[in-house]
């Protein structure tokens, strides 16, 4: 399971009954977004494996038996990249303003 806030994704693994990895990372550290599909039955049942590789190595992301794994990636990948150019524009807003006022 996994959240998407305004600036970091948060990757929850129940691991077991009492055994659950929390991983986060900011959204501008994401790399790739991928979807796998193997099979038959994973083809059938629109089921696979959802992948988030980030700049950071120790935070890859993997979710094994993920439903719809292709639309989920779009969905983070179109996410991703909405953050990146809204936080372009406003890097871009900061620099004409100071340049403005020299």
């Amino acid at each position: 399971m996994y959240a998407i806030t305004n600036n970091r994704i948060i990757w929850i693994d129940q691991v077991a009954f009492l055994n659950r990895t929390v991983t986060e990372c900011n959204l501008w550290q994401v790399q790739e977004v991928n979807s796998r599909t193997k099979w038959l039955f994973a083809n059938m049942l629109n089921y696979g494996t959802l992948t988030i590789l980030t700049a950071w190595n120790a935070t890859n992301m993997i979710m094994d038996f993920a439903p719809n794994s292709m639309q989920e990636a779009r969905k983070i990948l179109n996410i991703v990249d909405n953050y990146r150019d809204k936080k372009g524009k406003t890097e871009i807003k900061v620099e004409e303003v100071v340049e403005n006022t020299k």
